[in-house]
């Protein structure tokens, strides 16, 4: 056994491959959730039932040792009312929660999955000493709570690693995931249902786009060496803009189906986009880990995903 993990939202759109992945490679995986709504095939794990908001509720689950743990619990569904207020309890306060019922003096690392958007910016080169200016409720939240990571390092000798992730993408792990808003699920969900892409912008934004394949491995990396107490962009330099991803999209739809769809923009969106780049040399330097692009895969896999949903 590599060691005991606590993975928090392990069902989620990347917890649940980053469950799959620690599980199958000899963790022994222990997945915090507020409701167990599924059930992962041919790995061994285990399920912790709690709210991430409720103190005393984590405290009472959380009564055991840990090596590790993955922080992945996140609401980022910003078109629910009341999302600033939840968005806050789950995303900073959930966190301070979690670190404050975790035994802190064993724990080897604690991997808090924060976000670029941090930094607010849409273009230009993106580096960890970047000025830190959120411009929404995901953003700022995921900023206080890596603060809150900080501050325990400093009042209970914390062992962390704080990522700010890209756009990660690849095929949900299960059909009636609540992400299906994400941008490559998104595009393919409207092709293989409404036979065309619709994108209210003019396509042109540009995102860095990480497969979560590779996220896992760089966790598994990460979780090998000793905690660095410090902050790393995860991206891959695989830069599309949504009219680019709506075209795999298309052309991947046509292989699949013979048939072709049209995809519309916005041709009043007249917002020009600058260039992007998210560097990921400090990461680099800390492990040696290669990034593909699997793209084109990965939407294969999400139609076979909805392929199989409609029947």
């Amino acid at each position: 056994m590599r060691g005991k993990v606590l993975i928090t939202g392990g069902f989620g759109n990347l917890g649940s491959w980053i469950t799959i992945y620690l599980a199958s490679i000899g963790y022994e995986v222990y997945i915090l959730t507020r409701e167990k709504k599924y059930v992962f095939e041919n790995i061994k794990y285990n399920v912790i039932e709690c709210d991430i908001t409720n103190l005393d509720e984590l405290r009472k689950n959380l009564d055991f040792e840990i090596d590790f743990c993955v922080h992945c619990a996140s609401y980022n569904e910003f078109f629910f009312e009341n999302y600033s207020k939840q968005a806050l309890e789950i995303n900073t306060l959930g966190t301070r929660n979690l670190l404050e019922s975790l035994n802190l003096k064993k724990l080897k690392n604690f991997i808090y999955f924060s976000t670029f958007h941090v930094y607010g910016g849409l273009s230009g080169v993106i580096n960890e000493s970047s000025p830190l200016n959120p411009k929404n409720d995901y953003a700022s939240t995921h900023l206080f709570a890596e603060y809150y990571v900080k501050q325990f390092s400093f009042t209970h000798n914390l062992k962390y690693t704080i990522f700010r992730l890209t756009n990660s993408y690849g095929a949900p792990t299960f059909a009636d995931t609540s992400k299906w808003y994400l941008v490559l699920n998104d595009l393919v969900k409207s092709a293989f249902r409404n036979k065309e892409i619709i994108i209210k912008s003019n396509g042109q934004a540009k995102r860095d786009f990480i497969w979560m394949g590779d996220v896992v491995k760089v966790v598994e990396k990460v979780l090998e060496k000793p905690a660095t107490n410090d902050t790393y962009n995860l991206s891959s330099s695989n830069i599309y803009s949504v009219l680019e991803l709506a075209k795999k999209v298309q052309r991947i739809y046509k292989d699949r189906y013979e048939q072709n769809i049209n995809i519309q923009i916005n041709p009043n969106d007249m917002t020009i986009y600058d260039e992007l780049l998210v560097e990921n040399k400090k990461l680099k330097n800390l492990i040696n880990f290669k990034l593909v692009d699997r793209t084109d895969n990965e939407i294969d896999k999400i139609f076979s995903l909805l392929e199989g949903k409609s029947k």
